[in-house]
């Protein structure tokens, strides 16, 4: 059951593993994006709006919390939005309102943030790690579907 190495034609595992760079072969990015580690520009009166939310001593379902979910919901063509106080907060949610339990198993990427792995195992579900396609870098959509079995709860991508 589930995916071996050996479904994988011998052929595209050497062009997979000669092609790696620390092999000799090409960089993936060869250059960093100077804004890939910033974040966006913070103004006063992005701070003004954070600290008048402190300073009234709300921590969660505040009114500037629910005028983003309206808006947010309407932006989108939908009539409710929840928001988040973290992408892993929101994929917790999400697993558990597919029903993600213990014995299920969440098909992921193998490159990825640790944290969107982390409410897999919070649920006492197990990972199931596909390898990314070296071009995009995404999942690799063939080892994917081979991966898929009875246990397959949730897709992560």
């Amino acid at each position: 059951m589930g995916w071996k190495p050996s479904e994988i034609p011998t052929e595209r595992r050497r062009n997979c593993m000669s092609q790696l760079a620390i092999l000799g072969g090409p960089k993936a990015i060869s250059s960093p994006s100077p804004n890939l580690f910033r974040w966006s520009e913070v103004t006063s009166e992005h701070e003004d709006a954070v600290l008048d939310v402190l300073r009234r001593g709300a921590m969660s379902g505040t009114d500037v919390t629910r005028q983003f979910e309206r808006e947010y919901a309407a932006w989108q063509g939908q009539t409710y939005a929840v928001g988040f106080n973290t992408g892993t907060a929101a994929l917790h949610t999400a697993m558990w309102a597919v029903g993600v339990r213990a014995g299920d198993e969440v098909l992921c990427q193998s490159i990825t943030y640790w944290a969107s792995i982390l409410p897999v195992y919070s649920l006492g579900a197990t990972p199931v790690f596909i390898d990314i396609e070296h071009t995009s870098l995404c999942i690799d959509p063939d080892l994917l579907e081979a991966r898929i079995g009875p246990r397959t709860r949730a897709i992560v991508v």
